[in-house]
């Protein structure tokens, strides 16, 4: 056994699941760093360590030093102080700080830092607030120490650590030990695996209760992140017995005991998370309501608002049918309304000709969707100011939540909610909606009911169409000045289950390359985003062309081809590296979780617009401008390719979009007329024919487990 005293300059794969990890480290008075492998979850870059292991030589990756065990000590030489200063640990001291206190200070720097902090004004460029955020983060970082070396034994980062520590502060250590799986609900990134193998440290039975009933509500979790509402008992017990791996008798058991406590909710054979079952039974209570009872005849038709709407539609040259007067007429008269259409089917004319005849007769009315891009495209064709349904609904951050000021006990001052994109609205945020809607307003639902559901659990939506007791009008006609692009007769074609030909002709909008293998699918759509369409339709790559992948990992998964993009269309720029990941300003991004502190939610894309000499990352959303600590950049990914899930809602001018048989799992029709459809000016589909044509044959997604249709049908 060998030891190797030094500090770490680079981590270049670490994995967050069991701690293995490469590095590099600097030895004491050395000029080249050794290369270290080993299993060293808190190995980050500027930590002084000292390794205990043997040197190996590596068949493939020659020389490096396979670590046994390892230690963080404080560091002992100037350079060693300056990089664990200015490698993000300290908020407040980038680089040109860290150098600038070391030269002040030298050696005694970290016990300035520990008794006389004050002392740092003597160095230029630290004012009363730098100190303080200075001050803040070491005193954090001494109480870190402690909880690192607990922590460390459980394989658990130096980044969890600090979430950990930030959520649970000085009772970290007591609270893991209390209830290791309380992990799961209050930090995000910890999933059951990495709680339980911290309960198994801890000395918890496999079989013991509080871990069942951890793993059944992780199980139905998942199956939420999934768009289920609830699992059928049977079905929870056999996934809870397989990720347990135990007796599923011992499940069962768990199970009744955890209903009787009412921990989760037991209807009709299904099994709900208790907040999931609170808005499902609530929305459907809320829109029966809402609804007129069964059998009253319908009102009678408004003459006056017919004429109007034929005469406002004549006035303005709008292309009109009878359905699409007869969905407004139909809208006037519910007080809850379902719209659904195609692209070119006329909604935008048909919630242009209804907003306007509404706010002819005075009527206050409120316009809303589930994203600010959705929110800014309704605005624009309605001609009234549009929001995102949180901000209609006044949301302000509470714990890791949205609270919303708009509820019951103070409901939105309007006489009409209309909102657009329903499909992505799951059936917590249409509790949320429904909360604050005042009893005499009425509520019009816009959205395509042939897109993918919400990303959240549940099919609001298809449930409200399934139920049959919602008012809904269809819209079909295929306008002709629609029925001239490509883009919109395919998706309508793929919509059918056809398949769809391109001819690729110099003024078709919509275009299909065949690659077979997946390396020169790959190569071709890098050259498109990248060469191809800027210049022939002069396109900004960073801006304008948006690539829609229906998977995350893989050649083609929106993880590679992030990677490789970013690499083309970023050059020269500041930036700030993250694991193996590297954010530099002007790269597009997307944010991956709701974060109600910033503002920001899952799905937001933005870009970087500056990163500072503290590695502080600051982003431009649409209406929001959030900054990260470097130990928060886990919440951002490249947006230069993203699934075709996270697009809902969006419009880009051009989509690129890779058809390979590698996504063969993914491929169903909604998914590819999603893709299609988010393309405004310019679509690009790459790849194998026969991947497309799979996709378009293949009708039925994943079924989800809801209960919303059932329960309006039963009112």
């Amino acid at each position: 056994m060998a030891t190797l005293r030094g500090t770490v300059e680079r981590v270049t794969f670490q994995n967050d699941d069991n701690g293995y990890t490469v590095f590099h480290v600097l030895p004491e008075g050395a000029v080249l760093p050794v290369a270290c492998v080993g299993t060293t979850p808190t190995i980050e870059p500027g930590l002084s360590v000292v390794l205990t292991g043997r040197t190996e030589n590596h068949k493939r990756y020659g020389p490096r030093f396979a670590v046994e065990s390892y230690e963080i000590v404080r560091p002992t030489t100037a350079e060693g102080i300056v990089r664990l200063l200015s490698s993000g640990f300290i908020a407040g001291i980038g680089q040109t700080r860290a150098r600038a206190i070391v030269e002040r200070f030298g050696a005694a720097t970290l016990d300035v830092l520990d008794t006389a902090p004050e002392r740092l004004r003597q160095v230029s460029g630290i004012g009363p607030k730098t100190l303080g955020r200075i001050r803040e983060a070491w005193d954090t970082q001494k109480h870190l120490r402690g909880l690192i070396l607990f922590l460390q034994q459980f394989g658990v980062s130096l980044n969890m650590a600090y979430k950990i520590h930030k959520a649970y502060g000085s009772q970290s250590q007591a609270r893991i030990s209390a209830d290791p799986y309380g992990l799961i609900d209050d930090i995000w990134g910890v999933g059951f695996k990495k709680a339980d193998a911290i309960a198994g440290k801890l000395g918890y039975s496999p079989d013991s209760y509080k871990r069942i009933q951890a793993g059944l509500r992780f199980v139905l979790e998942e199956a939420a992140a999934e768009g289920h509402c609830y699992l059928p008992a049977g079905e929870l017990t056999d996934r809870a017995a397989a990720l347990l791996a135990v007796e599923r008798s011992l499940v069962v058991h768990s199970l009744d005991h955890t209903i009787q406590a009412q921990l989760l909710i037991g209807d009709e054979g299904g099994v709900y998370l208790p907040h999931l079952h609170a808005a499902e039974t609530r929305v459907a209570s809320m829109l029966a309501a809402h609804l007129a009872p069964p059998g009253r005849a319908a009102p009678a038709e408004d003459p006056a608002a017919r004429a109007w709407l034929e005469a406002q539609a004549a006035r303005n040259g709008w292309q009109v049918d009878g359905r699409q007067i007869a969905a407004c007429l139909a809208a006037l008269s519910s007080s809850l309304f379902v719209l659904t259409g195609g692209p070119g089917t006329g909604k935008t004319t048909t919630l242009q000709l209804l907003v306007g005849w509404l706010r002819s007769r005075g009527l206050r009315v409120a316009l809303a969707a589930p994203t600010g891009r959705a929110a800014q495209r309704m605005g624009s064709v309605a001609g009234t100011p549009a929001q995102t349904i949180h901000r209609l609904l006044e949301f302000h951050p509470e714990r890791d939540r949205a609270a919303f000021g708009r509820t019951a006990a103070r409901p939105l001052d309007t006489d009409v909610v209309i909102v657009d994109e329903v499909s992505m609205v799951d059936i917590l945020l249409m509790r949320s909606l429904l909360d604050a809607l005042p009893p005499a307003a009425q509520l019009v639902l816009v959205g395509d009911s042939n897109q993918l559901p919400s990303i959240g659990a549940g099919n609001v939506l298809a449930d409200l169409i399934g139920s049959g007791r919602v008012p809904h009008v269809e819209l079909t006609t295929l306008f002709r000045q629609a029925a001239c692009s490509r883009i919109v007769t395919c998706a309508h074609e793929v919509i059918h289950g056809e398949v769809s030909r391109f001819a690729n002709g110099p003024d078709d909008n919509c275009f299909f390359l065949t690659a077979e293998d997946p390396a020169r699918c790959l190569e071709l759509l890098i050259e498109l985003v990248c060469t191809r369409l800027p210049k022939r339709y002069r396109l900004d790559p960073r801006t304008d062309i948006q690539v829609l992948s229906p998977m995350h990992r893989g050649e083609l998964g929106t993880q590679n081809i992030n990677r490789l993009l970013q690499q083309r269309l970023t050059t020269g720029g500041v930036g700030v590296t993250r694991g193996e990941v590297t954010f530099t300003t002007g790269d597009r991004v997307m944010q991956v979780r709701n974060n109600y502190d910033r503002g920001v939610f899952n799905g937001d894309i933005g870009y970087i617009t500056q990163v500072d000499d503290e590695g502080m990352v600051g982003v431009q959303f649409d209406a929001v401008r959030a900054v990260y600590d470097p130990r928060e950049l886990d919440e951002l990914m490249h947006a230069y390719c993203i699934s075709i899930h996270k697009s809902q809602g969006c419009e880009f001018p051009a989509v690129v979009i890779p058809m390979t048989t590698q996504h063969f799992v993914m491929l169903r029709r909604n998914l590819v007329y999603t893709a299609l459809t988010r393309a405004r000016q310019l679509c690009v589909l790459a790849g194998n024919p026969r991947a497309f044509a799979i996709a378009v044959r293949a009708q039925e997604g994943q079924r989800r487990y809801t209960r919303l249709a059932a329960r309006l049908s039963a009112v």
